[in-house]
């Protein structure tokens, strides 16, 4: 049978590239991330992933009896999707992409509200990080006559029991292996999983600071967190 799968469209090309170009900076592409996963979560089906998943962990303990149940898990699983891509099917050849979104109108107004919001609070947190880097190179131009080059600074971050960990300072793509450092996410309380595009991510997927807003869950923005005193109150952190 002739391979029938869908090429990439236009859309995801330009997203991919512009994830992969180097041209953006980090921040703005995590925001990219953050929106995009918002969107298409409701539209993703993950029941046969996490069976996968929960078949890996029991034959790793080999536990017949839990492999026979998720089997059967896993049967049911694929017969519902089947059932649910007919219904699928169905739809979008009864109705037209203007129409679905006109019949759930009130459930797409929401869903853009939740994500104009975290445009809004994801960029005023990088224009904010821009204008205070800023500041700090005038102030080191105006003492030393000429920027020194950027140096990284690895955190000791401690909890409420005096227990610490050492986050350490990554850009550029070793910022995107979080695997490297899973057991200092999880000591701050994040898991690391992976998105539809088989990218490592936080989750939680946001910092909730203490004025109520959140910010994407990254290196620099829970350094800064600690440091400011604005979220993750459990933890103190030193360089």
């Amino acid at each position: 049978m002739a391979n029938t799968q869908k090429a990439p469209s236009a859309a995801k090309n330009g997203f991919d590239e512009a994830q992969t170009a180097g041209l953006y900076a980090d921040q703005a592409k995590e925001l990219g991330n953050a929106i995009f996963k918002k969107i298409t979560s409701m539209s993703s089906n993950n029941a046969l992933a996490e069976i996968h998943a929960k078949i890996a962990t029991a034959a790793s303990q080999e536990d017949d009896a839990l492999l026979e149940s998720l089997f059967a898990d896993l049967k049911k699983a694929k017969n519902d999707q089947k059932n649910v891509a007919d219904q699928y099917k169905t739809i979008r050849n009864s109705n037209s992409f203007e129409t679905i979104l006109q019949a759930y109108s009130e459930e797409f107004r929401e869903l853009a509200y939740s994500v104009a919001t975290e445009v809004i609070k994801g960029t005023h947190v990088a224009l904010k990080n821009v204008k205070g880097r800023k500041s700090s190179s005038n102030d080191a131009g105006e003492g030393k006559g000429k920027r020194g080059p950027r140096t990284s600074v690895d955190h000791t971050i401690t909890n409420g029991k005096g227990e610490k960990t050492v986050l350490v300072s990554r850009a550029g793509r070793a910022a995107a292996n979080l695997t490297q450092d899973a057991e200092t996410f999880a000591f701050l309380g994040f898991k690391i999983e992976k998105d539809e595009e088989g990218k490592e991510v936080l989750n939680p997927s946001t910092i909730k600071l203490n004025d109520g807003n959140e910010v994407p869950a990254t290196r620099p923005n829970i350094v800064r967190a600690i440091t400011d005193k604005t979220g993750l109150s459990d933890f103190t952190i030193s360089a």
